[in-house]
């Protein structure tokens, strides 16, 4: 019986292979069996796994200049576009042939039979070719000097070994009508590296689009994704994101050193009295402590600072991010995922019943997540957020806009936190060289945070009640002797820390966003 079964099974596979070869002639392509193939693992990752299963399509064979590829679906433009792309992409003549489901079902699983192989070599590889490169850097100059002389395919090494080697945050690739333009963002400025012409942008772009899993064939939308790369020891995650401009699509990569070592609140550069109420209110057993300014502001590392300064055995933390930015030893992080249902207000309310000692939640943006996060600050739980507030004082009426009741202020609020980031001055050249290695003449390396800090106290309780002004709340602040942001950055100036000018840029951005504010309360 069971040899039946095998030779009733082999008749239907035969039978597979005959309808599959006469499908291959009503689409006017060549038929293949691809079942046993011999194929090399280099032809075949020349089409990714999962490429091979988005359009149906796997490379098999390459002859001269030719790459022989398969489909077994009819052929459409999704697949025609593709195939166009990768041509232009790996620069050979691409033929496109016909086989069965069998035949495409067999080479999807060569695929696995290289995968672990394939991601131990790639990690190897990426760490020695970083390495190689943050060796011969030694400042931006250096970069701009061998953007236009490595291959296309050590560009992206060389532009991701830079970017970790003078700590930029971002890299940007902006096309041109004769290239793209290569900028990275510094200590939150942005600043040029280079110019690709167009064949590097286009084989950079389409290689980046590629780790970062973006459709290739899509160029006219918006796309975000990520990847993992592996650059002088550290392990990079980069966030990727592609807009369609005037010349072809403009790129941003978000660099995050996973490894990263996280500075200690002390080391933070705050200033003694806003450090002192920071230690006093995540101290408590309970309450809120809300960080409020734009992106960009260093809301997050003052936030990771605090939950490393509170991640001890016996408590236990969760945080509600989107994203996740950095992983936290010994600390449970939550990945946002609004199309999943999982938002902010959904998932804090599921992580009450975890039973949390501590929860950050990554942002305040609706009045349910701000009621839910305020009750459980009154119920027991040391609470951690964020809040798009222009000050301190600003927090208080922007909740209440939001539709917070008074009696969930009163009380629950341990600390209010604003801040701004300023360029710290270079501590070798101290802005007086031009050819200093450190800070690449630019006078300044690394960036510090000018803060306000707000403990709403009994006194602020009337002014909630009767839902004041933000005026009436920054007059309140200042008449019981908070510290303002312009004023914690002109004692850092006095301090030799920053420059004047860094402090008036910052104050520039507070007043745009007072009367931003001012308006959106009228």
């Amino acid at each position: 019986m069971a040899g039946l079964d095998t030779k009733i099974a082999s008749l239907r596979l035969e039978e597979q292979e005959a309808t599959a070869k006469s499908a291959a002639s009503s689409f006017g392509l060549t038929f293949v069996n691809l079942v046993g193939y011999p194929i090399v693992k280099e032809v075949l990752e020349t089409i990714s796994q999962e490429e091979a299963t988005t359009y149906n399509v796997v490379a098999y064979l390459k002859s001269g200049d030719t790459l022989h590829v398969a489909t077994h679906l009819p052929p459409t433009d999704t697949l025609r576009r593709f195939l166009i792309l990768l041509a232009r992409k790996i620069g050979l003549t691409i033929r496109l042939k016909y086989c069965s489901t069998l035949s495409f079902t067999y080479v999807l699983n060569v695929y696995m039979k290289y995968h672990d192989e394939k991601k131990v070599q790639a990690t190897q590889e990426s760490v020695k070719r970083g390495d190689e490169f943050i060796v011969t850097i030694k400042s931006i100059a250096d970069i701009t000097d061998q953007i236009n002389k490595v291959s296309t395919s050590r560009l992206i090494d060389l532009l991701f070994a830079g970017g970790v080697l003078i700590d930029a945050s971002d890299i940007h690739i902006e096309p041109t009508q004769e290239g793209a333009r290569v900028r990275y963002r510094v200590d939150g400025i942005l600043q040029d590296i280079g110019v690709l012409n167009l064949k590097q942008y286009h084989a950079v772009a389409d290689r980046i689009k590629f780790l970062a899993k973006l459709k290739l064939d899509v160029a006219g939308a918006p796309q975000d994704g990520r990847f993992e790369m592996a650059i002088a020891g550290h392990t990079i995650d980069v966030r990727t994101s592609s807009l369609p401009a005037s010349y072809g699509e403009d790129l941003v990569m978000r660099i995050l050193i996973q490894d990263a070592h996280f500075l200690a609140l002390e080391e933070l550069n705050i200033n003694p009295a806003s450090l002192a109420l920071i230690k006093d209110a995540i101290d408590q057993p309970h309450g809120m402590v809300i960080n409020t300014g734009p992106t960009g502001s260093g809301k997050t590392t003052t936030l990771y600072a605090i939950l490393s300064a509170l991640n001890k055995p016996e408590v236990k933390v969760i945080t509600i991010e989107d994203p996740v930015e950095y992983r936290l030893p010994g600390i449970n992080q939550i990945q946002v995922n609004t199309d999943a249902g999982l938002t902010f207000a959904a998932t804090l309310r599921s992580t009450l019943r975890q039973d949390p000692d501590i929860i950050m939640v990554g942002e305040i943006r609706d009045k349910e997540t701000a009621q839910i996060a305020l009750q459980a600050a009154l119920t027991g739980h040391l609470v951690l957020s964020t809040l798009h507030a222009n000050s301190a004082p600003a927090a208080i009426p922007r909740l209440l806009e939001m539709g917070i009741e008074p009696y969930l202020l009163a009380g629950s609020i341990n600390l209010i936190i604003a801040q701004r980031l300023v360029r710290k001055v270079c501590s070798v050249c101290k802005g007086a060289d031009k050819a200093c290695k450190q800070c690449g003449g630019s006078g300044f390396k690394g960036r510090i945070p000018v803060m306000e800090t707000l403990k709403p106290t009994e006194l602020f309780n009337e002014l909630i009640g009767r839902k004041a002004t933000i005026d009436e709340f920054e007059r309140k602040a200042r008449e019981l002797g908070m510290q303002s942001m312009l004023e914690d950055g002109l004692t850092k100036v006095a301090a030799g820390l920053t420059t004047k000018e860094e402090v008036e840029r910052v104050s520039k951005d507070i007043e745009a966003d007072s009367v931003a504010e001012e308006k959106g309360s009228a």
